[in-house]
């Protein structure tokens, strides 16, 4: 008898509140300068986008559209539309020149779909009502989509309303199903005990109320987590090859080195507060980071997972409390490059070589 291929054991899919997710409307704005969420606004109007230098900006988020490099301003709200929103929406449109403007919110009341339609069809600049749902597989993953709901983006001289609007030729026939989405690729075994590690960690953080919000767990060995702007992000790391974990704050963009250098200033203080022995790599050029790291963990030993997913949750709360404030605050303008020599010296006391990670 042949045997039966493996196949992914199936969810239940359930509809969630986005409140459920994101507490705060600051929650909801940051998350949209996450790669990934870029990545999947982009999909979902058919342009890419790529984060401005300007940020953070309260009450949007600034992108630039990589095809055009025309300015595209995204404002997220968790609660109803109102009137007033919509006048800050096109007050700050016109005082950052945006050429797009993408409006995200849970619904969109028919005064608002209205409204937006109307922008589009009489204005020069491309206004896109989108809505966002909030999905869960089972208890172990979250997944979000964005809907465009409302207005219209061009492509190839054509707009979605128009794309809507048009006829289909006499000749054609319209499925009786839609067609069928692929079947995920089953996960590996590794895949899935990364996803156990985080499920378990994100489980700890949720009853912790620790300070730093989990996303999503995730297949992959690194699992990260929004702080204070884009350009920094926490990172939690698996380790393997070298039975280690670590803990890092990742400084990434034109501006790493500056802020890294500005931010080491302060590494004694920094220390202090942390509490635990620091790894300081300034070497990349557009990549930084401060880490901590446990060694000789047992990964393998899922008993010892709850001390690791501690050990974890303890560091990101340290680095948050410590980094935080700093990183609102740190200006990559106020930084002055040390002449070559006193800063070959200094970097030989401050930055040691990053160690090998899985």
């Amino acid at each position: 008898m042949p045997k039966r291929s493996a196949k992914p054991k199936l969810g239940r899919l359930e509809k969630l509140d986005p409140t459920d997710y994101w507490q705060t409307q600051a929650d909801f704005q940051q998350w949209l300068t996450d790669e990934e969420t870029l990545e999947l606004l982009g999909e979902s109007v058919g342009l890419g986008f790529s984060l401005t230098a300007d940020q953070p900006v309260e009450g949007y988020t600034l992108l630039t559209e990589d095809n055009t490099a025309a300015t595209v301003l995204v404002s997220a709200h968790l609660d109803a539309l109102t009137a007033a929103d919509l006048g800050l929406l096109l007050t700050w449109a016109a005082a950052e020149d945006a050429a797009i403007v993408l409006w995200v919110a849970p619904e969109f009341s028919a005064e608002a779909v209205l409204t937006v339609d109307w922008l589009n069809q009489t204005s020069e600049i491309t206004f896109l009502g989108l809505t966002v749902d909030l999905w869960r597989i089972g208890k172990a993953a979250m997944a979000a989509n964005f809907i465009p709901t409302c207005g219209a983006v061009e492509d190839d001289g054509e707009t979605q309303d128009e794309e809507d609007e048009a006829d289909p030729p006499p000749d054609a026939m319209l499925p009786e199903d839609p067609p069928r989405e692929p079947e995920p690729e089953p996960l590996s075994e590794l895949q899935q005990e990364n996803l156990d590690f985080w499920t378990g960690l994100c489980d700890r953080m949720d009853r912790r109320g620790t300070l730093v919000k989990p996303g999503s767990p995730a297949t992959a060995a690194t699992m990260g987590f929004a702080i204070a702007r884009a350009g920094f992000r926490l990172n939690t790391i698996l380790d393997r090859d070298h039975g280690s974990l670590y803990t890092e704050l990742l400084l990434s963009g034109i501006d790493a080195q500056p802020h890294f250098h500005l931010l080491a200033q302060e590494r004694e203080a920094i220390a202090d507060q942390v509490g635990v022995p620091l790894i300081w790599d300034g070497a990349g050029d557009d990549a930084c980071m401060v880490a901590c790291t446990l060694a000789e963990v047992e990964l393998d030993n899922r008993d010892r997972w709850p001390d690791y997913q501690a050990w974890f949750c303890d560091c990101l709360e340290r680095f948050y409390e410590a980094f935080f404030d700093r990183i609102k605050r740190v200006d990559a303008a106020a930084y002055q490059p040390l002449p070559r020599s006193r800063r070959e010296s200094y970097g030989e006391t401050l930055i040691l070589p990053e160690q090998a990670r899985g």
